[in-house]
């Protein structure tokens, strides 16, 4: 497999939350080069099933969504002005290249205020989402002819970068690199003979109001899931205790997740000499596992998270042999699961 180009393939795709259907195309096909089992949701969710079905079920989930925008209004010449959907920083935005996603794709930039015709006082302001406009360059007749009100902007929907020494750089790798971990996982498990029941489902939502992983969990009732994600990587003026190494793949212990399938994931990532660490977490997670979690009568979930650095801009960077680990330990974990799971998820001992 081409890791490389299956994230590009996926991150050059639109998909603001709540509107992931081109992304869910890509990943059906993707997801039948493995299985003819590929279904799709009424929230969006896609899904994919290997394995035994007769065994316990185990849902891997990473959410297909992105961070974008949506056009609030488009003035008298032309220029539109944004919503933030699901959580871009301003800050990020000034100068930035994007993409409308109108009756057709029209690149455009995001322009603010130079600071040549600011006061001085304002000069020390960051720029609000006010301060800012999308400019196609187009004249406004053919602007309010192809762009309505709700329609979706997205970061310009180019091919990642490949950095030195095995890094990468783009837009939307979180969270469809861990998509992409996922199809790897899936590679690495093509020969493998399962016992349990192997769900793996692109999720709709994360980045908003959860309600993909909600359907997702109460759609499968899975006996144990995990939810793969990113973390945050070394940036500079980060503190040592918010971010994760480049080289370790995190898995997150605290109240989001299941203490016994935390133990069973670390015991197999040490098995498999992957370089893991413990990453806490004392509430919500801030991934699909929240509502995994507390989906039927309560689902044993643990969370595996890849390193990134700039998170929620068009330059996120990962590392691509700490992407592979995270898939080489989803697979083993699915790999170990035998009759005895029950024993090892229960908590009174």
């Amino acid at each position: 497999m081409d890791i490389f180009k299956v994230i590009s393939d996926l991150t050059t795709l639109p998909g603001v939350t709540g509107n992931e259907v081109a992304v869910a195309e890509v990943l059906k096909g993707y997801f039948r080069a493995y299985t003819d089992d590929v279904w799709l949701d009424v929230a969006g969710n896609c899904y994919a099933r290997i394995g035994n079905k007769e065994g316990p079920t185990l849902l891997v989930m990473a959410h297909m969504d992105e961070v974008g925008l949506m056009v609030s209004d488009i003035e008298d010449n032309g220029m539109l002005r944004l919503h933030s959907v699901a959580g871009v920083d301003p800050r990020v935005l000034p100068g930035s290249e994007v993409t409308v996603h109108g009756k057709k794709r029209i690149p455009a930039v995001i322009g603010a205020m130079p600071p040549h015709l600011l006061s001085a006082e304002d000069q020390k302001k960051n720029y609000k989402l006010d301060d800012l406009v999308c400019d196609t360059a187009l004249p406004a007749e053919e602007v309010k002819a192809n762009v309505s009100v709700g329609d979706n902007v997205t970061f310009a929907l180019c091919p990642p970068m490949e950095l030195k020494n095995g890094f990468i750089a783009g837009k939307t790798f979180d969270d469809r690199a861990c998509v992409a971990a996922m199809l790897y996982t899936m590679e690495l498990l093509k020969n493998v003979k399962l016992n349990c029941n192997l769900i793996f489902c692109g999720s709709t939502q994360e980045e908003g109001p959860n309600f993909g992983a909600s359907c997702g969990s109460w759609n499968t009732a899975p006996d144990m899931a995990i939810a793969i994600d990113v973390c945050h990587a070394p940036q500079p003026g980060a503190k040592s205790t918010d971010y994760v190494e480049f080289d370790q793949v995190s898995l997150t212990v605290g109240s989001n997740v299941n203490q016994k399938m935390y133990e069973w994931m670390c015991d197999v990532g040490t098995e498999m000499n992957i370089n893991w660490v413990a990453d806490p977490c004392m509430g919500h997670s801030g991934t699909d596992a929240h509502r995994m979690q507390v989906a039927c009568a309560g689902v044993a979930t643990g969370i595996i998270s890849l390193p990134l650095r700039y998170m929620h801009t068009s330059v996120e960077v990962i590392h691509m042999d700490t992407l592979k680990n995270c898939a080489k330990l989803l697979a083993a974990f699915a790999a170990s699961i035998g009759e005895d799971w029950e024993e090892k998820l229960c908590l009174d001992d």
